[in-house]
């Protein structure tokens, strides 16, 4: 994956399939170091009914990053991971907090193509969530999430933009979702959002970006394409 790297969210698979496909075409076209992020509901939905799912999006050969959100027992885990490495996957996530349950599951992607990422703190926490559940400040909760995922095998992590100054000394993969251009109107989903300037001066390898450049042309009358160069040309500008 060159740095800094894209992924470009089709949050709008599981309700509007199609066009949302059809915009994953026309993107594909354009120059640069990015991919696609698949969400969980897709892949349930779809793939249950259909095992060519994934090939609607591989067929436009950029990366794909499948976002599940992985947390629970070992075998369970591997059993996904395997299915996942054999449909060529380059990149799927799990929970840290899974912890010592992870070196069991992740090894089965060991000399595959597909990439294990951690995920420390979802951008949709606030630090009162943190203290409450955690006992600890997001940026330690992030940093201990960070540690563990990389002590149990994971080959990067995924954070809030927020917290990068805490794991500015780690030597990883740094994947930032919940990134925002300031031409894009306010989104409340996202509670710890930053530009994709400002995560990449912070370090961060690869961004998630969806509503920017997927919803551009609803909200402020912006092609999809237009919208993905404008996001590019900032994580380089």
């Amino acid at each position: 994956m060159e740095r800094p790297f894209l992924f470009v969210a089709l949050d709008g698979l599981m309700k509007k399939e199609k066009e949302t496909l059809e915009i994953a075409e026309r993107l594909s076209g354009v120059e640069g170091n990015f991919g696609f992020r698949v969400n969980l509901d897709y892949l349930l939905d779809r793939g249950r009914r259909n095992p060519s799912t994934l090939g609607n999006i591989q067929q436009f050969n950029r990366l794909v990053f499948t976002d599940l959100k992985m947390w629970n027992g070992s075998s369970i885990m591997a059993s996904i991971i395997g299915n996942l490495v054999d449909k060529r996957v380059d990149y799927l996530n799990v929970y840290a907090l899974a912890d010592d349950l992870l070196p069991e599951a992740i090894k089965i992607a060991k000399g595959s193509k597909t990439k294990i990422l951690g995920l420390t703190v979802l951008t949709h926490f606030t630090e009162d969530y943190c203290q409450k559940w955690f006992q600890r400040s997001l940026k330690d909760t992030v940093r201990l999430g960070a540690e563990v995922a990389i002590k149990r095998g994971c080959q990067g992590i995924i954070l809030p933009g927020t917290a990068l100054d805490i794991v500015k000394d780690l030597e990883t993969e740094k994947v930032i979702p919940g990134i925002r251009s300031e031409w894009y109107p306010e989104d409340e989903r996202h509670e710890q959002k930053v530009t994709a300037s400002e995560a990449v001066n912070r370090d961060a390898t690869a961004l998630v970006c969806g509503g920017p450049i997927m919803k551009s042309q609803e909200k402020v009358g912006i092609d999809s394409v237009e919208a993905l160069k404008r996001v590019l040309s900032e994580m380089t500008g």
